[in-house]
């Protein structure tokens, strides 16, 4: 279960989203009820879920990354479609890899977060930015703003 010090993080986490055939877009946390204008193309709801360091116990990259293509492999088998998604918490250096799912339902993004070990999964909708628990019923909705922002480096 996640600490306080857990939930506070992820509720000021930034989500770094790597949409097909579009830019980079930032997605940051807002006042409630403040949003942008939704992306077009994107299928709302939109997850966002990782498999690194279950149960907030911080695991080596390189296990986090086989945790990482276990949670791809189930979305591809499942034929869910989903890209790339860095989530971090911008007062520490610390990351997670994951993915986002667009039009995947909230209660089933918190099952396959749940089945991934995690405590928690972003919900994100045109109307608020979402953290729901994977373990309990905990949920901390703001507003968000969305930014376009450089490509990584391939």
């Amino acid at each position: 279960m996640a600490t306080e010090e857990d939930w506070a993080s992820y509720t000021r986490a930034v989500i770094d989203l790597a949409p097909p055939g579009g830019p980079a877009l930032r997605l940051e946390p807002d006042d409630p009820g403040r949003t942008g204008a939704w992306p077009d193309g994107v299928a709302a709801p939109l997850v966002v879920v990782t498999a690194w360091n279950p149960d907030s116990v911080v695991l080596r990259n390189d296990d986090n990354r086989a945790r990482h293509r276990r949670l791809v492999d189930e979305l591809d088998r499942l034929g869910l479609p989903h890209w790339p998604a860095t989530g971090r918490d911008p007062a520490t250096p610390h990351h997670e890899e994951g993915v986002a799912v667009p039009g995947l339902p909230g209660e089933l993004g918190v099952e396959l977060g749940a089945r991934h070990g995690q405590a928690a999964v972003y919900l994100w909708t045109p109307d608020g930015w979402t953290v729901v628990s994977c373990t309990d019923d905990r949920r901390h909705t703001s507003g968000w703003r969305l930014r376009t922002v450089p490509a990584p480096a391939t």
